[in-house]
């Protein structure tokens, strides 16, 4: 395990063995990252966030709270993930609903997946898709709102 000592790494985050913590990256209190990730110059990773193994999350990715990302997951840099469906301050019915991440996926960089999406074991989501709904696995998606590639 590796971190820069620039990194922003919570006491409680667990890294697991060969994970790599680029400068600037924020890892947020109880995240738990699976073995050889690397997490990139910053990037923000909330808090409670589990990763799988061999997941890459590149410069400046925003990954809320709460999310779950499977194994062999590549994540563009600037991509943002998003949890909550009526941003308001101080909503007192706030509802976080992150995104679910299944195993081999590809998102490209600037993609943005909204609140309570699930990208499909396999699926490749093009570097600027907006994407609004579930992507079955295998899937590729592409455009705004992101579409299946016909």
């Amino acid at each position: 395990m590796k971190t820069s000592a620039q990194a922003e790494v919570a006491d409680s985050v667990v890294l697991g063995e060969g994970t790599v913590v680029w400068q600037f990256a924020t890892i947020c209190a109880d995240a738990r990252l699976g073995k050889r990730n690397v997490v990139g110059s910053c990037a923000w990773v909330g808090k409670r966030v589990v990763t799988g193994d061999d997941v890459r999350i590149q410069h400046g990715a925003f990954i809320p709270n709460n999310m779950r990302i499977g194994n062999r997951v590549f994540i563009g840099p600037n991509v943002t993930m998003t949890d909550d469906k009526y941003p308001v301050v101080n909503n007192k019915q706030y509802d976080a609903k992150p995104p679910i991440i299944e195993d081999d996926v590809s998102i490209g960089a600037g993609a943005i997946i909204l609140p309570g999406v699930r990208i499909g074991a396999g699926s490749t989501i093009a570097a600027g898709a907006v994407v609004t709904r579930d992507v079955m696995p295998g899937g590729l998606v592409k455009g705004m709102p992101a579409k299946t590639d016909s």
